[in-house]
């Protein structure tokens, strides 16, 4: 399910952006990791990692 989602979504922003999918995935894949980093450090500030 989650896999269709992602495919859903890179075909939506790929098809009202016009930018190509491949750079629409490395997007969302850096995001993605950037998002787990603030989290990563949120929860290591608070002492649960």
């Amino acid at each position: 399910m989650l896999r269709e989602i992602k495919k859903e979504l890179v075909e939506y922003i790929s098809r009202n952006t016009g930018i190509d999918k491949d750079t629409v995935v490395k997007v969302l894949r850096a995001e993605e990791a950037f998002f787990m980093m603030q989290i990563r450090k949120a929860l290591e500030k608070e002492g649960r990692v």
